[in-house]
């Protein structure tokens, strides 16, 4: 089965569980028109907010609740837009403010020159390369015998990835009031040599959504809309979830 993986071992430091919420508090959020509770021991920490303008662009924003928002608040936005048949990026922004950390990144599609201009650097790539939001995009839109075990090339700041999908089962999720048929998956992310430098320090997020010890698994409506209904992430024994809210 695909979810047995063993870990090393990592100590157990605050600043790893909010690395690994911000990845998910990132990808849990994609859905347009769906909001996601994401919670750590059953406590809620944080909210995310979609906007879909059309069908190619996403406007997701992520903000903190609760405790985490005295501790580490964050309120961040992230915008994306891609080729509907190809999936692939024609354009990215991001605005972070998370602690005393602020940043702004833009990168869009270059079709002459084949690549993404972030600023003045230029990285090459093939036009139908997808982000981690383009891959989001097509487990919420297509079947899983046409996503399963393939390897797609992923620009993420900079760095070249592959990424696939690996379907595991289907199964039945409990969303609180509601119980959705899903296909699950395990999301895998791998790098490559291909890289360039494009900022000296980045987002929670960005850092560590790429990383290859990051156990990443999504459950997706079977029929119907197909939204993503449930999502995990565990690292070292921490396991965080989000699960749709359907009220």
């Amino acid at each position: 089965m695909i979810l047995t993986k063993k870990l090393p071992f990592y100590k157990n430091k605050p600043k790893i569980r909010v690395m690994n919420y911000m990845v998910w508090v990132f990808i849990l959020s994609f859905l347009p028109g769906q909001t996601y509770n994401l919670t750590v021991w059953g406590i809620k920490i944080g909210e995310i907010n979609l906007e879909k303008n059309n069908r190619e662009s996403i406007q997701i924003s992520t903000k903190s609740t609760g405790l985490i928002n005295y501790f580490w608040p964050f309120d961040n936005l992230y915008k994306t837009t891609f080729d509907t048949v190809t999936y692939g990026i024609r354009f990215y922004e991001k605005k972070i403010h998370q602690g005393e950390f602020k940043q702004k990144l833009r990168g869009v599609w270059m079709p002459e020159q084949k690549g993404v201009l972030y600023g003045t650097s230029l990285a090459l790539r093939p036009d139908d390369c997808q982000t981690i939001f383009t891959i989001l995009a097509r487990v919420s839109r297509q079947k899983a015998k046409d996503l399963d075990t393939k390897w797609y090339q992923m620009e993420h700041e900079g760095e070249l990835f592959k990424a696939r999908l690996l379907w595991a089962d289907s199964i039945n999720v409990w969303t609180g009031n509601d119980s959705i048929f899903c296909d699950h998956y395990r999301l895998d992310i791998d790098s490559t040599e291909n890289k360039i430098k494009i900022l000296d320090q980045t987002d929670y997020f960005s850092e560590n959504i790429t990383r290859s010890n990051l156990i990443k698994q999504l459950w997706v409506e079977k029929s119907g809309e197909k939204k993503i209904i449930q999502a995990s992430a565990q690292i070292s024994g921490l396991a965080m979830k989000a699960i749709i809210n359907l009220e």
